[in-house]
C-alpha cells in the first residue's frame, strides 16, 4: 500500500471534527512539529490513528487508505476495561529469510495482553504493533508465521543489540541487530545456514527500525 500522509492527516481531520493540523496535535497531546513531520517524511501514525479509531469509532482502513466505509470495520471491538490491552496484527510480513516488501497494512486481529504486566515490563501499551514473521533464517528463536509485537520506540540500536524488525533498502526483515565499536551495524540471523550482513556506516541511510521485538509466538495447532 503506498502511503499519502497529506490525505491521511485529512481523513484524521474529519474522523476527529478537528479544523486544522494544529488542533488536531493539542488532541493528540502533541505538537505541530510532529503533525508536519509526518507530512514531511511521508508516514502513517499507526499509535494515533489507531486511538482516534477507538475514540471516535471511525475505521482505521478507512482512515488509512481512504477505502471502504469511514464506520465499517471499526477497531472499537473489544472493551479494554477488562485489564487487557488489544495490540492491532497488520496483514504484514517481516522476512525472517531474504526479504518481503509491504503489500498490506489492513488488521488482521488483535492479541490480547495484560496491560499490567506490559507496564510492570516497562512497556507503554499504545506503543506497540504486531506483524506476521516469514522465512526460517531466524529459527528456532522466530519461526514462519509467528506473530510479532513491536514497540516502535525503541528505535535505536545499540551495543548490546536485540530483535528487530527493520526496513533496510525497502526491504522488511526480523533480525537480530547491534551496533559495532567501529559505526558499523551486524544483521545476523539465529539460522547458522545464513550469511551475516554488515552495514558500513556511510550506508547507515538505508536502513530503518521499525522497532523491537518484545514477544513472539505461534498457534501450536
Amino acid at each position: 500500500m503506498e502511503i499519502d500522509a497529506v490525505k491521511i492527516i485529512e481523513r484524521m481531520l474529519i474522523a476527529t471534527d478537528c479544523k486544522n493540523p494544529a488542533e488536531l496535535a493539542r488532541l493528540l497531546q502533541t505538537g505541530p512539529a510532529t503533525v508536519a513531520n509526518w507530512k514531511k517524511r511521508n508516514m502513517a501514525p499507526y499509535k494515533e490513528i489507531y486511538n482516534i479509531s477507538r475514540q471516535f469509532g471511525f475505521s482505521m482502513d478507512w482512515i488509512l487508505t481512504g477505502k471502504g466505509e469511514p464506520k465499517e470495520g471499526k477497531i472499537q471491538v473489544v472493551s479494554e476495561d477488562d485489564g487487557y490491552f488489544h495490540v492491532p496484527q497488520y496483514s504484514i510480513e517481516a522476512s525472517a529469510g531474504q526479504g518481503t516488501l509491504i503489500e498490506a497494512e489492513t488488521i488482521d486481529q488483535h492479541l490480547s495482553f495484560k496491560e499490567s504486566w506490559l507496564r510492570r515490563s516497562g512497556i507503554n501499551p499504545t506503543d506497540l504493533i504486531a506483524m506476521y514473521a516469514r522465512g526460517d533464517s531466524m529459527e528456532p528463536t522466530i519461526y514462519s508465521g509467528d506473530s510479532l509485537v513491536i514497540d516502535k520506540t525503541m528505535n535505536s540500536v545499540t551495543s548490546d543489540g536485540g530483535i528487530y524488525v527493520i526496513n533496510y533498502d525497502g526491504e522488511l526483515f526480523v533480525k537480530r541487530v547491534q551496533k559495532q565499536l567501529n559505526g558499523t551495524v551486524a544483521i545476523t540471523s539465529d539460522n547458522k545456514n545464513y550469511g551475516d550482513i554488515v552495514i558500513p556506516s556511510s550506508d547507515l541511510n538505508t536502513l530503518r527500525i521499525i522497532g523491537r521485538v518484545v514477544w513472539s509466538g505461534h498457534p501450536m495447532i
